[in-house]
């Protein structure tokens, strides 16, 4: 499979899914509760800082990510961020979550606020901390992170805080947390593999 073909589609096909989408949602809002719209809000405003991250910014994330960043390789491209990799984070992991989370918020709102966590703690902390130590830089996706994506999470945030329960908190972390798990594993084997 050609990653960097379908990756390619996908990164610039936001730039033009984004704007009509927000506009649709604008459009039904009446229909949806505010904490569900919020979630479906999330989805185009992830494709706006996917754009940033690798149409709009001079160099790609994942270039970015590999050679300057304080947890790449240094040295090669494709370490530990391939183009493999850049698809299953964004396309099989990131997309389909946003949505069911969506979908499912009437029954189970926890579900896509575990992306409004990995949005606001790690998204957030790795373009506006994470990769500023030592020498601080533009990381592709800066912007939109400070700008759309942290006060959106803080918007859905202190939405969510009208009406969760402890265990819809209790599970949200939870399930933001086994995502994160999930890719620092991958992370570490894929610079572990490099080393050997």
């Amino acid at each position: 499979m050609d990653y960097r073909k379908i990756n390619y589609f996908w990164q610039s096909a936001t730039l033009f899914l984004a704007p009509p989408l927000i506009v649709l949602l604008i459009w039904f809002r009446p229909s949806m509760d505010a904490y569900q719209w919020l979630l479906w809000l999330h989805l185009p405003l992830l494709m706006l800082h996917e754009a940033e991250e690798y149409v709009l910014a001079p160099t790609s994330f994942k270039d970015f990510l590999n050679l300057k960043s304080p947890i790449g390789s240094k040295t090669d491209p494709d370490y530990p961020l391939d183009e493999g990799y850049v698809f299953q984070v964004n396309i099989l992991i990131a997309w389909p979550m946003v949505i069911l989370g969506a979908i499912l918020a009437p029954v189970a709102p926890w579900l896509g606020f575990s992306m409004i966590w990995f949005e606001l703690l790690l998204n957030n902390a790795m373009h506006t901390i994470g990769f500023q130590v030592g020498k601080p830089t533009y990381t592709p996706g800066l912007i939109t992170s400070s700008f759309l994506l942290l006060p959106y999470g803080t918007w859905t945030l202190l939405t969510a805080a009208s009406f969760f329960t402890p265990l819809d908190w209790a599970l949200s972390v939870l399930v933001g947390a086994g995502i994160v798990a999930v890719l620092a594993a991958k992370t570490r084997g894929r610079l572990a593999r490099l080393k050997r």
